[in-house]
């Protein structure tokens, strides 16, 4: 047993951890003499620090001391250092806070991201934004949130795509997402304030532990500049563990700050000795804390879960560095065992990303071979709808293949991601461009045709139906050298169009149907009038005879018919006919009337008749043309006839001959004169 006033050992010390230099605090100075100064001192400590004092002669006499001594472990500087090089490692692992989340392994089974759709996406995500771990797997869910922005993007563009196709205009386009979509933005936004606020109230922790820490180290420094006490032992394992539970400081104080309270531990713990007994005992208590660390260790091996299994290690870890040292023999052993039940969690690990490697490298492949299959999509161009479509469809398909074939490795996938974007929307860029085209012709090809279709409607007020017949013809002629319209438009200005024109044929119908209806009548009308006209002729007598003004009478009845019947042309040039026959009889019962007189009134009757017709001009050509011919034959004729009476004068006993040829000769001359005359009443 080495007293309190032994000189301390001259053993080199690495530099101690406070955890381990903490399980040395208690055994100082148990046995020393205490002063009247130290008295003083003592009684101004607060109750809460004040122990009892102990004198322990035998390693054997703390097992039977009071609490809180029986408790307290011990060290010395050798093993310190040993504490302190665990507890170097596991404390670099902790100051490095934020390669915790660098050893996070997504684990949730779930299939390829992009075989999902939206929907399934949006939940997926959600699902994982509500899971204990979110903060953790922060970068699975940011991952898998950037492909679900670039599927809805795709999806917004395909939408907007089938809008405008459809007639829409791009202005109107509103695109809500898809199922889930406002409820995934706003917890999406949630976890990043949430992370945010959390990694403020971080630091801020931080700069408080950091000022807490260093008040800590002028206590330490005080304490070791200061006279040893009884209470000194209590006084440093109540600095020791304050220090351990006060929290990390800010990564660029960490080091220096660390280094000073080692500094300090160290000259306290070199200043004063310790006993041997305690230390033995020390080191058995923590061979056996560290024995139960490895068994958990061990046991990590079998947890399902790789994250779960990780963040234990790491707690266990945590702790490892917190035990005091073990005898220098067993050091390594135990050590080694330690580290091979870490290693075996982190095998784990490492097969877990090898397997999903060598998956990511297939899938890799596999998008390699469909993007050089993709790019000539990029450069597509044509002026036939149907191949726009066909390809449209083509590309689809080779989109499906893509989203299937899985991840790849991360660094590879942002460029094989841009450049199958680059080709997919260079595709649809060129497609919407030449249905723009395509739109905007079919507009200005929808404004002729409402322009034929006003042309249409106006063409049904047009008064003369010939000259509107001739405009809707050449409207139907122009309406089918025009092109498509928008599909939503097409049946309706057509419909429009049709109906204009229909409504004027149906007019047109609707008028002769009515012209045939009123000849119908009219014609009834002149079958009872020539029947009076037929009673009247058969009541003349001589007694009783006709007068010329009777005739003009009935005439003047007559042509009343003439404007109110566009009736059958045989029916009316029959009952022309028949009133010619009756006019010539009644004529025939005008006393006084000689036959030229009765034929110039009967001819100046069917002058006035063709005058009345529709088509007037030619008929009176017609009829001047066959009086010509007429003049011409009796002039041949008469010609022919005066040839013959110039033979006869020569012959004997031609008397006879030569006075019929000259009648006949003179017959002809009065009928060229009556010809003539008609001629003048034509002309007339």
């Amino acid at each position: 047993m080495q007293s309190a006033d032994a000189a301390p050992e001259t053993t080199s010390a690495a530099p101690a951890s406070p955890e381990a230099t903490a399980a040395e605090a208690t055994t100082l100075t148990d046995t020393a003499p205490v002063t009247s100064e130290a008295d003083a001192a003592d009684s101004t400590q607060p109750e809460a620090v004040r122990e009892p004092v102990v004198a322990l002669q035998t390693a054997a006499d703390i097992e039977t001391a009071d609490a809180p001594v029986a408790a307290l472990p011990t060290s010395n500087n050798d093993s310190a250092a040993e504490a302190a090089q665990a507890a170097e490692a596991a404390d670099t692992a902790h100051s490095a806070g934020t390669e915790e989340e660098e050893e996070y392994v997504p684990e949730i089974p779930v299939p390829d991201f992009t075989t999902l759709d939206l929907p399934a996406q949006a939940a997926h995500l959600l699902t994982l934004l509500r899971r204990p771990d979110a903060r953790q797997n922060r970068k699975q869910i940011f991952d898998l949130y950037r492909q679900y922005e670039t599927t809805v993007n795709a999806d917004r563009t395909a939408a907007r795509q089938r809008f405008t196709e459809g007639g829409g205009e791009a202005d109107d386009f509103a695109y809500h997402g898809p199922e889930g979509h406002a409820e995934l933005s706003s917890a999406l936004q949630e976890f990043r304030d949430s992370r945010a606020k959390d990694a403020r109230a971080e630091d801020e922790q931080r700069a408080k532990n950091l000022a807490h820490k260093q008040y800590l180290l002028t206590q330490l420094r005080q304490l070791v500049e200061s006279a040893e006490t009884k209470d000194s032992s209590v006084r440093i394992k109540a600095l020791q563990n304050d220090w351990k539970a006060t929290g990390a400081v800010p990564q660029k104080d960490a080091q220096e700050i660390w280094n000073s309270y080692h500094a300090l531990l160290d000259i306290y713990y070199n200043n004063r000795g310790l006993f041997f007994e305690m230390k033995e005992l020390d080191r058995r208590r923590n061979l056996e804390a560290k024995e139960a660390l490895i068994q958990r260790a061990e046991a990590l091996a079998n947890q399902p879960s790789i994250n779960k299994a990780l963040q234990e290690l790491r707690q266990l870890h945590e702790e490892w560095k917190h035990i005091g040292p073990v005898a220098n023999e067993q050091r390594d052993a135990i050590w080694n065992r330690f580290l091979q039940a870490s290693e075996k969690v982190h095998d784990r690990k490492k097969e877990f990303l090898n397997v999903r490697s060598t998956q990511e490298n297939a899938n890799l492949t596999r998008k390699t071979a469909l993007l050089e299959q993709i790019k000539p999509f990029a450069e597509f161009q044509t002026e036939r709808v149907n191949e726009w479509r066909a390809k449209t469809d083509e590309l689809q398909k080779l989109k499906e293949e893509w989203d299937t074939a899985g991840l790849v490795p991360r660094d590879k996938a942002e460029q094989l991601n841009k450049q199958f974007w680059s080709a997919y929307k260079g595709f649809f860029q060129r497609k919407n461009q030449f249905f723009k085209s395509l739109d905007e012709e079919k507009n200005a090809n929808l404004q002729r045709k409402l322009d034929l279709c006003n042309q249409a409607e106006a063409a049904l007020q047009n008064p003369n139906w010939e000259e509107g017949r001739e405009i809707v013809i050449r409207l139907q002629k122009e309406w089918k050298l025009i092109g498509r319209v928008p599909e939503k438009q097409s049946d309706k200005v057509w419909n429009r169009f049709r109906t204009a024109c229909d409504a004027f044929f149906e007019r047109k119908n609707e008028e002769a149907k009515q012209r045939v209806q009123q000849a119908q009548q009219v014609s009834q009308e002149q079958a009872t009038h020539l029947d009076r006209v037929a009673d009247a002729v058969t009541a003349l007598s001589v007694d009783a005879p006709g007068t010329l003004e009777g005739f003009r009478q009935h005439v003047e009845e007559w042509r009343a018919f003439d404007g109110a019947t566009n009736g059958p042309r045989g029916s009316a040039e029959r009952a022309e006919e028949k009133f010619q026959s009756l006019m010539g009889k009644y004529l025939d019962h005008v006393p006084g009337l000689s036959y030229a007189e009765r034929a110039d009134l009967l001819f100046q009757l069917q002058v006035e008749r063709l005058k009345s017709s529709p088509d007037s001009q030619q008929a009176l050509y017609r009829k001047e043309q066959g009086l010509r011919r007429e003049i011409n034959e009796l002039e041949n004729d008469i010609a022919t006839l005066q040839t013959n009476l110039e033979f006869f004068a020569r012959s004997k006993n031609a008397n006879q001959l030569r006075e019929e040829y000259q009648g006949r000769i003179d017959e002809a001359k009065g009928r060229i004169d009556g010809l003539k005359k008609q001629l003048k009443i034509i002309r007339a």
